[in-house]
């Protein structure tokens, strides 16, 4: 009877716990998970000052464009150069006065309309006085019309000046416009009588 009676309790014991842990929510409408959004990540507000204080330092000379046409000039015909070049050729002189080197700087290679446009980082640091430097022809990747001709001084060299330039605020650059220069034909050697 003892055993009829532990058993019974365990069977009261097991019934409670298992009435206990079940447990039935009323009834509620339902209503969709929301979705998650992550906040955005803000980066706190930096209230640092440097302890240097730094002067203004004034922007550097501008860096100076040079622009122009190269032709080639066969007879009666002229027609613009695709591949052509010109050279800079600045002297560099001491706080003297004296010739210290010469510089020179090629452009790139005219267009299919003749056309180059090419800047020359750093000369104007370089070069006391600009208008002391020429442009020149150079080359022409033509072998019928490869003679350089001295149409505005395209041999001697076309000086920069302030006549043939203006300042471009948006490029931050002081543009040479110059006249445009001709290669020709060879020169035939003149017969012999």
């Amino acid at each position: 009877m003892a055993s009829i009676g532990a058993a019974s309790s365990v069977l009261l014991l097991v019934l409670a716990v298992a009435t206990a842990d079940y447990y039935v929510p009323p009834p509620t409408t339902y209503t969709p998970p929301q979705l998650y959004v992550p906040k955005p990540v803000t980066k706190p507000t930096s209230t640092y000052t440097s302890p240097v204080k730094t002067s203004y330092l004034p922007k550097p000379n501008p860096d100076m464009a040079i622009e122009g046409l190269i032709f080639c000039k066969s007879g009666y015909k002229t027609y613009p150069i695709q591949g052509a070049t010109v050279k800079v050729v600045c002297p560099i002189v001491d706080s003297y006065g004296k010739l210290v080197a010469m510089v020179t700087i090629s452009s790139y290679p005219t267009d299919l309309k003749g056309y180059f446009y090419f800047i020359t980082y750093g000369l104007s640091q370089k070069v006391k006085n600009i208008n002391s430097c020429k442009v020149k022809l150079e080359s022409s990747p033509f072998s019928t019309c490869k003679t350089p001709t001295n149409v505005n001084k395209g041999v001697t060299g076309a000086p920069l000046s302030s006549d043939n330039s203006k300042f471009l605020t948006r490029d931050n650059v002081k543009l040479y416009t110059l006249e445009p220069f001709y290669f020709s034909n060879p020169m035939a050697p003149k017969p012999v009588y």
